[in-house]
């Protein structure tokens, strides 16, 4: 007999440190109970915890981004959008892909994100991005960037 039971993953990110424990400890906190919520309380949940900034800092989002495509998780939690990565573009990508692999995408912040909020919403923040995009590059011609 198959396991029915619902696989989660819940991601976090946050800086080093103490302070960022308290943070992680209480986003995690409201994750779990946002799954139980949402999918009941016979539920597995994979967590997922990266560190720091910088793409050197995104192993475990990597990895859950892995068993998204390979089909081991349900539904993916998160405090909100930002958190899955530095940039607007960046975390639409993500979230994207997320939605195309039919797995269910839970920003505790925003909602969760069907494809008519992905058609919608992501507009708007697609123009932020594009925005954000070329602010950085301004910058970084500036040299107030590195």
């Amino acid at each position: 007999m198959k396991n029915n039971r619902k696989v989660i993953g819940l991601y976090t990110r946050v800086s080093s440190g103490q302070k960022a424990q308290f943070g992680q400890g209480m986003e995690q906190k409201i994750g779990i109970r946002v799954a139980k919520e949402l999918f009941g309380q016979d539920i597995d949940i994979k967590f997922y915890v990266d560190e720091g900034f910088g793409p050197k800092c995104n192993t475990e989002r990597n990895q859950m981004l892995k068993d998204v495509k390979q089909c081991k998780l349900d539904a993916v939690i998160t405090y909100c959008v930002s958190r899955i990565s530095n940039t607007f573009s960046h975390a639409l990508k993500v979230v994207k892909e997320i939605h195309y692999s039919n797995v269910r995408f839970i920003s505790i912040i925003e909602g969760e994100y069907t494809p008519l909020k992905l058609n919608r919403e992501f507009k708007i923040l697609e123009v932020l991005a594009q925005l954000e995009r070329k602010d950085h590059a301004e910058r970084i011609k500036k040299g107030d960037c590195v």
